[in-house]
């Protein structure tokens, strides 16, 4: 008797019908596959070569220059830390829609770019280009 209970219960295994799971995945991948180009990736875009990224490079007005002993330069101009948000904000009257450029030295304080930062959330500017750069 109990032989044949367990014969009974191998069949069922044998029997198992796996075409609605293969369905299903084939369904999922095609949605997939028709959905991928729609989705929003975010990406940085690197800089470009040749005369389209030097004519971008002179289109920009501010350039913010930080090097590692903390001395701040707004387009070759000194400035210091407690001046900063009265002239990005005197620059954003001027020059609204341009990007600012911030030459940040990698060995700089890290709170220093947070200031620099919070200026310019301050003043209204809403895009920064960050270059990480060692001096010399």
């Amino acid at each position: 008797m109990r032989r044949r209970f367990f014969d009974e219960a191998t069949e069922d295994l044998e029997l198992i019908n796996l075409t609605p799971l293969i369905d299903v995945l084939f369904t999922v991948l095609v949605l997939f596959i028709v959905i991928s180009p729609f989705l929003d990736i975010e990406s940085i875009q690197l800089g470009q070569k040749g005369a389209e990224a030097v004519g971008q490079r002179a289109k920009r007005k501010i350039r913010i220059f930080v090097q590692k002993n903390e001395q701040i330069k707004i387009n070759d101009t000194p400035v210091t830390i407690n001046q900063l948000p009265v002239v990005l904000q005197e620059l954003k009257k001027t020059f609204h829609e341009d990007t600012v450029e911030l030459y940040q030295d990698k060995k700089s304080p890290f709170g220093t770019y947070l200031q620099i930062k919070h200026a310019l959330e301050q003043a209204g500017f809403e895009e920064m280009d960050l270059v990480v750069q060692s001096e010399g």
